[in-house]
């Protein structure tokens, strides 16, 4: 990505050199790759309707519980329950660290807030963790999915 990057600098200071310090012959295969480039860095960027949503839970038993609630109710396409991570985190002036499950939420980028009312109203936690993300790229096929 980074030579991507650097290589696109190098061809627009060719370019707006009045590229006479390429051949003419490569000033415009230059443009072709440059224009491309940038279609395909722009494109990859733009949101797809889809985002993904990450949760933590307390034990299995509420990560099931929470899951099946958000898919049953289409708040959620799919629900990926991970376990064996730890927390390290500050409540009420304490350094608290706790074993929890991650819950990885693929949603219709539309119902994120409803998402997160819902998980607030649901979930153990005085303040669950609700963060949410566009995805900007992945299996077209799936993403369709997703968004049905």
């Amino acid at each position: 990505d980074r030579q991507c990057q650097l290589f696109i600098v190098f061809a627009a200071v060719l370019i707006a050199a009045g590229g006479t310090l390429i051949p003419s012959m490569l000033r415009s295969s230059v443009r072709a790759v440059l224009a491309e480039t940038r279609s395909f860095m722009s494109s990859s960027r733009e949101p797809t309707g889809v985002s993904v949503c990450y949760i933590t839970v307390p034990n299995s038993e509420e990560a099931d519980k929470l899951a099946g609630k958000l898919v049953e109710s289409k708040l959620a396409a799919c629900v990926n329950v991970i376990p064996g991570i730890q927390s390290v985190y500050t409540w009420q002036g304490k350094v608290e660290k706790d074993n929890e499950l991650l819950l990885m939420v693929k949603t219709r980028s539309t119902l994120t807030q409803r998402l997160s009312t819902f998980v607030k109203e649901h979930h153990p936690y005085d303040v669950p963790e609700v963060i949410c993300a566009d995805i900007t790229d992945g299996l077209p096929d799936y993403l369709k999915w997703v968004k049905e």
